[in-house]
């Protein structure tokens, strides 16, 4: 498959320059880790909060909202391209899809968490004392779906949004321009020895950038990954990714007892669980087949381009 003439990638043909395609990978690397990274563990230092507690989401937003503006800055200042290019067009419009794709993620990893609570591996248990819960607790959780939103933003800015459309843009193969990406996107989740958690996050990266490539368009994405990670953390107390419960969640579920790590995801949440994992299939191979019919409607990668930013001496489209 050949992705350098969707229209999402050619959004890089208003760039007056394209960034090299390692260094697309040291600006992801600064903004993850040197930018969100520090300021991760630095705002907590300066300022402590519990782990978890609606403060600490607070903080973990600043984080990720540095990590945008960093990228923001280098599209406008380096690339010399407009924000919108990225994937956020339409922001009008962008919002009423970005609420669809919350509640389509929402929905989608309620399938796994319901599945196992109804069967009895997952319970309900008494929230901690400084927690909040139950119906009391919606005005808040609904108001910590902000910060969801700029934490998932950031992950698809990064990954979907700059990565994968230079890589795109960059490699010949489509494929490799794919999963290179979707595995930046991976590892950092901590997934290494658990088979299952591996399966989900690599999924969901790759349904991520069909869905993108398919649509042209960030939005319902960002959308879908801030219902995902919501879900798990405001509604069902769940652990995100291996990261502590949250303290403000309508209903606390934990693996009952004696339940397999392998079914449950154990301290790693849901994600790390066969029944995650069979839905990330499941969704990944629907987007992918959506894929292929859109984009037998994509140019020839051998027609001309018109607009395509002028490649530098070095710059070439299997390099870099």
């Amino acid at each position: 498959m050949q992705i350098r003439t969707s229209p999402f990638v050619q959004e890089l043909a208003s760039a007056k320059r394209v960034t090299r395609g390692w260094v697309a990978y040291l600006i992801f690397l600064g903004c993850l880790f040197g930018v969100q990274g520090a300021l991760w563990t630095g705002l907590p230092a300066m300022f402590p909060v519990e782990a978890g507690s609606p403060a600490s989401q607070v903080q973990e937003a600043i984080a990720n909202l540095a990590s945008i503006l960093v990228l923001f800055a280098w599209i406008l200042l380096y690339e010399r391209r407009s924000i919108a290019s990225l994937g956020l067009g339409r922001p009008g419009r962008g919002v009423g899809v970005l609420l669809v794709g919350i509640v389509s993620g929402a929905a989608v990893i309620s399938v796994p968490i319901l599945f196992l609570w109804a069967t009895g591996s997952y319970v309900q248990v008494e929230a901690s004392a400084t927690a909040t819960t139950g119906w009391s607790a919606l005005p808040l959780v609904l108001a910590l779906a902000a910060t969801v939103v700029v934490q998932g933003g950031n992950e698809e800015l990064l990954t979907r949004g700059f990565l994968l459309q230079n890589q795109g843009w960059k490699l010949k193969w489509g494929w490799l321009a794919i999963l290179l990406p979707a595995l930046a996107f991976t590892i950092p989740h901590g997934v290494l020895g658990k088979p299952f958690a591996l399966v989900t996050i690599l999924g969901f990266a790759l349904f991520a950038s069909f869905v993108v490539l398919r649509t042209g368009s960030l939005w319902w994405v960002i959308g879908f990954h801030a219902g995902w990670n919501w879900t798990m953390g405001n509604i069902f107390a769940i652990p995100v990714s291996g990261l502590p419960p949250k303290s403000a969640a309508l209903v606390y579920l934990e693996p009952a007892s004696g339940a397999p790590d392998w079914l449950t995801g154990g301290e790693f949440g849901t994600e790390g669980g066969l029944p995650a994992a069979v839905v990330t299939v499941v969704i990944t191979v629907i987007a992918y087949l959506l894929l292929r019919r859109t984009a037998a409607t994509w140019p020839s990668p051998e027609a001309p381009q018109p607009g395509a930013p002028q490649p530098e001496a070095s710059d070439t489209r299997t390099t870099g």
